[in-house]
């Protein structure tokens, strides 16, 4: 077989011959350069490289889904909310295994990590970030390994610094870089090879089903229409994983706002608590139903023993015995 019949299968997603790639080190030198070690973001160094194998599960897992099986390890259903996510993320660690219940309340406090859940979705689509979050590859002609050098969040640093004073928010996707390289492939397709606007505009589609350019310098067909098709998969799956982040971070924050308004109560459920004993009474209940039981006289208070409160003790009117008095 030729190489352009090689070209050609490498082209056409239909054959399974496997495809001649032209070398990145050509394509992006910029890419390769800075690093003595031989490491660049076309070949990762492997001990600041995270993989698919470093996705977490964001969501419980049913064992019933899969009869009793777990496909995540675990033994039991996992705890479900803030506590399920803490177990995920931050129980299995060393630091939490030695302060425990204090990395747990911190682990609280802090604000859902938006970026952090990002990248841990793009892991899970088969993506590789290296310790900055950049996208590194170590095959440059697939979806994930396309944009490789580009990092999908991006500034925001001064902003989240002073709560959203001062800076711009973070930027997350690639959606302009994707538009612009789109953009250089195509004046390239019409400088260089001729291609008309309508054939350019097929291409960036996907639907380009003319004969592919032959570069002159190499006598070979050009590889930037299948450039352009590796750009529509990577942006599509890019914006799917960045939307199912965007559901856990909502789905976070409502769950961290749950917990808050959990915490409130206790803390006011503490305070009745204390004012009742206060007061010689006994405190019964949630601060929405009559709690509060006067040791001395029997009587039941709904203030929930909130001070300087007349209360709604369980009295009648003498005339009638109906409706109670003392609101």
């Amino acid at each position: 077989m030729s190489v352009y019949d090689l070209y050609q299968s490498y082209l056409n997603p239909r054959n399974t011959i496997a495809p001649i790639a032209p070398d990145p080190r050509l394509l992006y030198p910029q890419n390769y350069q800075g690093g003595g070690d031989g490491y660049s973001v076309y070949n990762p160094d492997p001990n600041m490289t995270r993989t698919s194998r470093n996705y977490v599960n964001p969501f419980p897992y049913d064992p019933m889904e899969d009869f009793g099986t777990s496909n995540y390890g675990y033994v039991e259903q996992p705890r479900k909310g803030i506590q399920g996510l803490f177990d995920q993320y931050v129980k299995g660690s060393i630091p939490a295994q030695l302060i425990g219940k204090t990395v747990k309340g911190l682990a609280n406090m802090l604000p859902p990590n938006r970026a952090g859940i990002f990248q841990n979705e793009l892991l899970g689509a088969d993506f590789m970030l290296d310790n900055t979050g950049r996208i590194v590859s170590n095959n440059y002609n697939t979806p994930q390994g396309i944009m490789a050098g580009y990092n999908p969040v991006s500034g925001g640093l001064l902003n989240m610094l002073t709560g959203g004073r001062k800076g711009e928010p973070a930027t997350y996707g690639l959606d302009k870089s994707y538009d612009k390289r789109r953009e250089t492939v195509s004046k390239t397709l019409k400088e260089k090879y001729g291609m008309t606007d309508a054939e350019i505009e097929a291409a960036v589609a996907g639907e380009y089903e003319g004969d592919v350019p032959i570069n002159p310098a190499t006598g070979l067909p050009t590889d930037l229409i299948n450039r352009l098709d590796l750009f529509n998969q990577s942006q599509n799956l890019l914006n799917k994983r960045l939307s199912a982040a965007d559901i856990i971070y909502n789905r976070k924050l409502e769950e961290r706002q749950e917990e808050k308004q959990n915490q409130e109560r206790i803390a006011r459920e503490t305070r009745q608590k204390a004012e009742a004993a206060r007061k010689n009474q006994t405190y019964t209940g949630g601060s929405d139903r009559q709690n509060i039981v006067d040791r001395n006289t029997g009587r039941r208070d709904a203030t929930g023993g909130d001070r300087g409160s007349k209360g709604a003790s369980d009295r009648f009117s003498n005339k009638s015995g109906r409706g109670r008095t003392g609101y």
